[in-house]
């Protein structure tokens, strides 16, 4: 064999392994902009070409859990461990369809495997801190997070994980030394932002808490403007309904979504149709009025960075009765809100002051309320709250990093809401 012969058998044999890396790379770019369909697409080829591809595998699982089929993530997943025991980022992942499913301890037994396998992996002892909380194990949850930041010092997530732990075990001081830490990596992180307000209510800086969880200022109500099209608001919301309803996203009830006993969507920008897009139009007016009434202040999180551009996103919901949104806030966005599209009779007719601002009512059913975390707080510590009632036509914009959650209601009808981030573009 000469050297030409050579370098052809080479470049042959290293042709089908550069196709292959180009592919992983190529659908591991696909997840991570949104795009499981797609990266679904080049993993089913790859898999046809080796059924036992473990990187194949481990990201097909990661693309059917973005997509919400369970079961096949879990298959995938359990295939590329029985084939790889020591695999830990497939252990890791298979950790999460757990953590996501109510499954505390068996999704802490696979975040052990992952850690077990690779003693340097950061998100997995993060994952099993959040696993071992949610089993009420929180002093060994506070170790798992100890144990991720000395193995990446610069992530923001074990750190405003630990913060919400030292909380929930009523050290606040504590806490609020590793929400600074948070903020000195990132100063808009918005889960340390969400905790803040707690701990620092917590210590007594009760003044400190209430600028920084301003409700009464910061929660506002905006009108949506009709297309010129519609002769009323209601016709719209008519349209918006509909659409709603046959987004081909919308799933009852999604492990991966803060929903009970409701259905939501995915993002309704990616393919939008018309009402969408014109929604879209109407909700960017009123974002930008809101934003250009704005008054900057160097020194409060949300008011420091006003952005003059922007990406948007926007999810829909639909809750019937009893259904309702645990508590949550809204990860790296600036604003957030929510249009409410249509409300039950039984919520429209709840007990109102002004706009719809009121304190907490026995007849609250379907409202909207700020302020209560994610998490255990202390016995005793009551945190700063406040409830609005959803109108039909009206949007509430607040700051990102609220905490906000809806009340179960009784009743026929449902309500549906469509719930936007807003993001600097920078």
């Amino acid at each position: 064999m000469n050297r030409a012969e050579r370098r052809r058998q080479l470049k042959a044999a290293r042709g089908p392994a550069s196709k292959r890396e180009a592919a992983l790379a190529q659908a591991a770019r696909q997840l991570g902009s949104g795009q499981p369909e797609r990266a679904y697409q080049v993993l089913t080829r790859l898999l046809a070409a080796d059924e036992n591809d473990l990187d194949a595998l481990h990201f097909a699982g990661v693309a059917k859990y973005q997509l919400g089929d369970y079961d096949a993530a879990m298959g995938h997943l359990d295939q590329a461990i029985e084939l790889a025991p020591t695999y830990a980022e497939a252990h890791n992942s298979l950790g999460i369809l757990h953590l996501e499913a109510g499954r505390a301890d068996k999704a802490a037994d696979c975040f052990r495997q992952a850690v077990a396998h690779r003693s340097d992996y950061a998100n997995a002892y993060t994952n099993l801190g959040n696993a071992l909380r949610d089993g009420d194990a929180l002093e060994e949850a506070v170790d798992a997070y100890l144990h991720a930041l000395t193995q990446d010092p610069t992530a923001t997530q074990p750190a405003y994980r630990l913060a919400a732990t030292l909380i929930s075990l009523g050290r606040a001081e504590d806490a609020l030394g590793a929400i600074e830490a948070c903020l000195s990596i990132d100063p808009w992180c918005q889960n340390a932002l969400a905790s803040k307000g707690i701990a620092l209510q917590m210590t007594g800086a009760l003044n400190e808490a209430q600028a920084l969880h301003d409700f009464d200022h910061l929660v506002q109500p905006v009108e949506i403007e009709p297309p010129s099209e519609y002769d009323s608001i209601q016709a719209f919301n008519d349209v918006l309904a509909q659409a709603v309803h046959d987004n081909p996203s919308l799933t009852w009830e999604p492990l991966n979504r803060v929903t009970r006993h409701g259905a939501v969507t995915q993002d309704m920008l990616v393919k939008p149709i018309k009402p969408i897009r014109q929604f879209e139009q109407a909700l960017r007016n009123a974002i930008d009025r809101y934003r250009d009434h704005l008054v900057a202040d160097p020194e409060h999180p949300f008011l420091n960075r006003i952005p003059e551009r922007y990406r948007l996103t926007f999810i829909a919901s639909i809750l019937k009765e009893g259904g309702w949104h645990p508590s949550h806030i809204h990860e790296s966005a600036w604003l957030s809100g929510v249009y409410y599209v249509d409300v039950p009779l039984a919520v429209a007719e709840s007990a109102t002051v002004g706009d719809g601002a009121t304190e907490a009512t026995t007849e609250d059913g379907g409202w909207l309320e700020f302020g209560q975390p994610d998490y255990q707080l202390p016995e005793g510590l009551k945190p700063f709250t406040k409830k609005f009632q959803p109108v039909s036509g009206l949007a509430r914009f607040f700051p990102s990093y609220f905490f906000h959650g809806t009340i179960p209601f009784a009743g026929d009808g449902e309500r549906i809401g469509i719930a936007f981030d807003v993001y600097p573009d920078v």
